[in-house]
C-alpha cells in the first residue's frame, strides 16, 4: 500500500503521466526501462519511478507479471474470464491490470494458465497503455475497440488499498 501526504488523485495522475510518457517506446522482452521494456517492466518503471518502490518485492510466480500481482503492495480484484461485460468502473485511473496472456503462441487463456502473462496501466474511458509485442512498441488500446482484451483481462491491482494480498489467499482465488 502506498501512503502520502498528497491525495491519491494527484499520485493517480503522476502515475498516468509517467506512463504516458513511454508511450511508443521500444518492446522488448525482459526489460524495464528507460528506453524500452516488456509489459512487466513498463509498469515496474512507472511505479518505481513515482514512489521509489519494487512491484517485485514478495511477488511470487515465474514471470515478472505474476510478481507484480503478487506484490506485497495493494490488492487485487479478479474477474471472470471470457466475460465480456467486466465492470470497468471498479477500475481506477492508474491501477494496474492483469491479461491471461502467456507469450504470443499461447494467447488464449487455458485451464492450465492460472496467472496473468500480461499486464498494463489503466488511463481511464475505458483505454490503457502497454507493451505489448515487439511491432507494437508501447501502445495505447481500448477496451472498447478491442474485445480480445475484455475477454482476456482477469483483474487489477489497486495499489492504494489496505489489503496486502497474501500468498494463499491468492492460489485459493486462481484454481
Amino acid at each position: 500500500m502506498i501512503k502520502a501526504n498528497i491525495d491519491e488523485i494527484k499520485l493517480r495522475n503522476e502515475i498516468i503521466e509517467l506512463a504516458l510518457l513511454q508511450y511508443g517506446k521500444l518492446y522488448e522482452h525482459g526489460m524495464n526501462g528507460f528506453d524500452t521494456f516488456d509489459c512487466a517492466g513498463l509498469v515496474w518503471y512507472v511505479y518505481n519511478e513515482a514512489f521509489k518502490i519494487n512491484l517485485y518485492e514478495k511477488g511470487f510466480g515465474l514471470s515478472t507479471t505474476t510478481k507484480i500481482m503478487t506484490s506485497k503492495y495493494g490488492k487485487v480484484e479478479l474477474f471472470d474470464e471470457h466475460c465480456l461485460d467486466k465492470n470497468l468502473k471498479l477500475i481506477k485511473e492508474g491501477d494496474i491490470l492483469f491479461f491471461h496472456r502467456q507469450s504470443l503462441k499461447d494467447n488464449q487463456p487455458k485451464k492450465n494458465n492460472k496467472f496473468p502473462g500480461h499486464c498494463g496501466i489503466y488511463l481511464g474511458n475505458s483505454y490503457f497503455i502497454h507493451a505489448s509485442m515487439p511491432k507494437e512498441k508501447v501502445v495505447i488500446s481500448n477496451f472498447s475497440d478491442n474485445y480480445y482484451w475484455m475477454r482476456v483481462l482477469v483483474g487489477f491491482m489497486n495499489i492504494f488499498s489496505d489489503r496486502e494480498p497474501l500468498e494463499g489467499d491468492f492460489v485459493k482465488i486462481l484454481k
